[in-house]
C-alpha cells in the first residue's frame, strides 16, 4: 500500500465499485476541510477506483487534475468490503445501496462472511436473493433510497406489475405508513386486483384517494376507504349497524361505537354527564 499522487486521467471510475445512489461528491466539501490531507480515493493496482468515486466527480467538478490516492493490492471481494465499510463510516449506507452492494458481493462470498465484515442489517434469504434483480431496478430506487418503503413491503412488491407497484410505492412516498401498515394495504391491494381484475390507478380513482391528500392526516382514511372497498360486506354490516343504532333512539349524552371493522364483538359506550352528582345517580338506577 502506498500513498502517490495521480492525475484523475490516469485513474478509472468502474461501476463494479459505484454503491453511490444518489451520488454526494458536494459532502467532500465539509470532509476536505475538516480532513485536508486524507486521501479520498483508493484505487487498486490497475487504478480502479475501489472508494471514493463520490470525491473523484467533486474534483472533476472543480476542474482539478491531480489528487491523492492510496493503492492497494486488493482484491474485487475485499474492494468491495472496503468501499461499503468506508462509505458507512463516512456518509452512511441507505437501503439502496446496501441492496446493490448484496447483489456485487454474493457470487464472491457466503452470507456468513458478509454479516461477520459488515453490518448489513438484512436478512440474506433465498425470497430476498431471487429479487434483487428487481428490487435494485429503478422502479424502486427512489422508494429505497428515501426510506419511504420498508424492504418487507418491498419484498411483496416484487410480484405486482410495474405500473402497479408504482402506483402503491408512490402513495406510500407521499403518506407515511408504518411497515405493518404498508403490509396491509399492499395486501388489500392483491386481492382487489385479483378479484376486480383491474390496475391499481383504477382502485385509487374509484376511491377517489386523492382528495384525501389536502387533508391533516390522511393515513387513516386512505387505509379504511381500502378497506371498505376489499370488504364490501363490511359496507352491508355498516348499514345494518347505523339503522339499529337509530332504531335504539339513544339519548344526545349518549354514544355507542363499535370495534374498528368490527373485528372483535365489544361495543364501546360514552355516556356524558355534567358533574358528579349525575354520575352517582346513575350508579344508583344500574345497581338497582
Amino acid at each position: 500500500m502506498e500513498i502517490k499522487s495521480v492525475t484523475l486521467d490516469e485513474v478509472k471510475p468502474v461501476e463494479t465499485y459505484n454503491l453511490s445512489f444518489p451520488m454526494k461528491p458536494e459532502l467532500y466539501h465539509v470532509l476536505r476541510e475538516r480532513f485536508a490531507h486524507l486521501p479520498f480515493i483508493i484505487i487498486n493496482n490497475g487504478s480502479e477506483i475501489v472508494f471514493g468515486l463520490d470525491y473523484y466527480h467533486f474534483l472533476v467538478s472543480r476542474g482539478e487534475v491531480y489528487t491523492e490516492a492510496v493503492q492497494m493490492d486488493i482484491s474485487e471481494k475485499e474492494a468491495l468490503f472496503l468501499n461499503f465499510n468506508l462509505k458507512d463510516r463516512l456518509a452512511g449506507v441507505n437501503l439502496y445501496e446496501r441492496l446493490v452492494f448484496l447483489k456485487r458481493i454474493l457470487p464472491l462470498a457466503e452470507p456468513p462472511e458478509i454479516y461477520r465484515k459488515t453490518e448489513l442489517g438484512i436478512d440474506i434469504s433465498k425470497p430476498l436473493v431471487e429479487r434483487l434483480d428487481v428490487l435494485i431496478s429503478t422502479d424502486f430506487r427512489f422508494s429505497l433510497v428515501e426510506g419511504s418503503v420498508s424492504l418487507k413491503t418491498a419484498l411483496r412488491l416484487c410480484d405486482f406489475r410495474s405500473a402497479d407497484r408504482e402506483d402503491i410505492l408512490e402513495l406510500f412516498s407521499r403518506v407515511p405508513y408504518s411497515s405493518s401498515f404498508q403490509l396491509r394495504i399492499v395486501e388489500m391491494g392483491e386481492e382487489i386486483l385479483f378479484r376486480d381484475k383491474c390496475s391499481m390507478t383504477d382502485v385509487f380513482d374509484t376511491l377517489g384517494i386523492e382528495r384525501y391528500m389536502e387533508l391533516e392526516k390522511p393515513q387513516k382514511l386512505i387505509f379504511d376507504a381500502l378497506f371498505k372497498h376489499r370488504n364490501p360486506v363490511y359496507l352491508e354490516t355498516e348499514s345494518k349497524w347505523e339503522n339499529e343504532l337509530k332504531g335504539l333512539d339513544l339519548p344526545g349524552n349518549i354514544k355507542v361505537a363499535h370495534y374498528p371493522f368490527f373485528e372483535k364483538k365489544q361495543l364501546e359506550v360514552t355516556i356524558s354527564l355534567k358533574d358528579a352528582v349525575e354520575l352517582k345517580n346513575l350508579i344508583k338506577k344500574m345497581k338497582s
